[in-house]
């Protein structure tokens, strides 16, 4: 696609793609560093199967950051998202497969975290239930969709803290931006907390533009960060 599988980074760091046996590391780390959100409220099994629908999909993208020169290759970031969220939603909803083993880890996180499972209940089961009910049928009428720009999506970025100030994550991102615009997405975006686990100034100056503020069912806030990849330096 365009982006290097092995590149060496500061401080003997190398980006290469994901696999799956990074995905214990990836999922433990998305939990530990990004604790925000219905998913890693799950626990690192079902985020781990979570993680995995990303390096199946043909339009997902992952990458690790890890240092070779450590034992056992010292795992020091991630990365995960879409070079086209539409489509990679729509192929994940057909996958029965996937979408069974998620539902099965979903159920066996909630049966040993009741206060999650009742969390679930309050804040999200009805208004998914009116989403779900409100729905027109698809028809060939006005309201039939129409074709949409391709839009990338960041889903997770996280890194270690000690590793974090060394340029690695501007590198991340920099592999992503490239991918996706490689793969044919004409948009970026990405979610990023108002709160202290958020990082609104590293994605400005990365120059991603801010755009409306939205908030989990939990309410906890989030600011939308969208960048065009229209001929763009992916720096």
């Amino acid at each position: 696609m365009g982006v290097s599988d092995s590149a060496a980074e500061p401080g003997r760091l190398v980006v290469r793609p994901a696999t799956r046996r990074d995905l214990h590391a990836t999922a433990r780390a998305h939990v530990d560093l990004l604790p925000v959100g219905l998913f890693p409220s799950l626990g690192p099994r079902f985020v781990r199967r979570w993680h995995r629908t990303f390096l199946d999909s043909r339009h997902g993208v992952g990458y690790v950051a890890v240092d070779p020169s450590a034992p056992g290759e010292e795992f020091v970031g991630f990365l995960l998202g879409t070079t086209d969220q539409t489509a990679h939603i729509a192929a994940l909803l057909t996958d029965r497969r996937a979408v069974a083993s998620l539902a099965v880890a979903a159920a066996s996180a909630l049966v040993r975290r009741p206060k999650v499972a009742t969390r679930l209940l309050r804040s999200r089961v009805g208004p998914w239930t009116r989403r779900f009910r409100s729905r027109k049928p698809r028809g060939d009428g006005p309201d039939r969709p129409t074709a949409a720009p391709q839009v990338a999506v960041m889903t997770a970025l996280a890194v270690r803290p000690e590793w974090r100030g060394t340029g690695i994550g501007s590198t991340l991102v920099t592999h992503f931006v490239e991918h996706a615009r490689l793969a044919g997405a004409t948009t970026a975006e990405l979610v990023t907390p108002t709160g202290p686990t958020g990082a609104p100034t590293f994605y400005e100056r990365l120059g991603w533009e801010a755009g409306p503020q939205e908030s989990t069912p939990d309410g906890e806030g989030l600011s939308v960060y969208r960048r065009s990849l229209r001929d763009a330096d992916p720096s």
